[in-house]
């Protein structure tokens, strides 16, 4: 099958590699999408990310899959199944010379039977990247594209969830990647106002108008402290978000803080705790929820209110992924889905 390769040297590139290999509690699935995770994957390709990374590894993690193989165990997934994140290599495994650099973007990948694994070897732990291989039910009316975006929704409405964000809180987003749009979309859903959003591209920034935006500051034409006092009658933000991975951004952001506002950090950055050295009365953790929201999307999805096609800007064959991140470093794409080969 082919599959995305990466050296961790800015390098990535199409190869044949070997088809993975079900055991009796895991499915073979034929991936039928795969989304970039840009910023993330990008980090990957150039080994960046504050934790060890293998390589050579296979890329990518927003992937959905059809079910084609069960195995002789498996008692809870059927053929035919649509389901996230199948992977053609689980993280911390190795299939031949190949690591696992998540292993979406591939022809073909693995889902495993967690719960027939628990009661049968309960003395086997699943691969912990398993939590995150949730079923699409058949009533639910969705193209493999458009369900790759669920997987960012799902983390960052969780996100936001756990920064017990509410109706009238004020929210700073810094970014206007797929993130912020995704983050911007969920704080007008929840009912936060006003939502401002600062970025240093003006096509980036124009792109939020469509998810809610209220107002929309370019920080490198704007002073972005004088702008948000502006916009929030002199107090300051309740939330600021990072999702730009600019430690300087985010420590500078500090100051749009109302006198009570919390920072969270939500990117991938190059130090592990990007927040370490800042007032930790100011910082709050939040937690990606691509787990508790799951039935919360699928809800929305039945209701009509993802304006999923906003959500990214182009949609490309498998064999283009190159191209396709060539695209993303030139900023001419912001999110691209790939499609396989049926």
């Amino acid at each position: 099958m082919k599959a995305a390769i990466t050296d961790g040297k800015g390098n990535l590139w199409l190869e044949e590699v070997p088809e993975p290999e079900p055991n009796e509690y895991q499915c073979l699935c034929k991936i039928l999408a795969c989304a970039t995770c840009s910023g993330t994957d990008q980090k990957i390709i150039e080994n960046k990310l504050p934790w060890k990374m293998d390589y050579p590894g296979i890329l990518g993690h927003e992937s959905i899959g059809k079910v084609i193989k069960v195995g002789s165990r498996v008692k809870n997934i059927k053929e035919g199944e649509i389901f996230f994140r199948p992977t053609a290599i689980y993280p911390e495994e190795k299939s031949g010379k190949y690591f696992s650099c998540w292993g979406g973007f591939a022809e073909y990948g693995l889902i495993t039977d967690t719960k027939t694994l628990a009661e049968e070897q309960p003395e086997t732990k699943p691969n912990f990247y398993t939590i995150y291989q949730m079923k699409i039910p058949s009533e639910i009316q969705i193209s493999p594209i458009d369900a790759t975006i669920l997987i960012t929704l799902k983390e960052t409405s969780g996100f936001l969830m756990s920064l017990k964000v509410s109706l009238n809180n004020s929210i700073v987003i810094l970014g206007s990647g797929p993130v912020a749009m995704s983050m911007t979309f969920f704080a007008k859903l929840i009912g936060a106002f006003p939502v401002i959003v600062i970025s240093r591209r003006d096509e980036s920034l124009e792109r939020m108008k469509k998810f809610g935006a209220n107002f929309l500051i370019n920080n490198q034409k704007e002073d972005m402290e004088r702008q948000v006092k502006k916009f929030t009658d002199g107090k300051g933000a309740d939330y600021v978000i990072d999702t730009t991975g600019d430690e300087k951004l985010l420590k500078e952001s500090l100051k749009l803080l109302s006198e009570n506002g919390k920072l969270s950090a939500y990117a991938s950055y190059t130090t592990t705790e990007p927040t370490k050295n800042l007032d930790k009365n100011k910082i709050l953790q939040g937690v990606t929820g691509e787990v508790p929201t799951h039935n919360y999307m699928l809800d929305l999805v039945k209701l009509n209110i993802i304006p999923f096609k906003d959500f990214y800007s182009h949609v490309l064959p498998f064999d283009k992924i190159v191209e396709g991140f060539k695209l993303l470093k030139e900023k001419k794409a912001f999110k691209i889905v790939f499609a396989m080969r049926e």
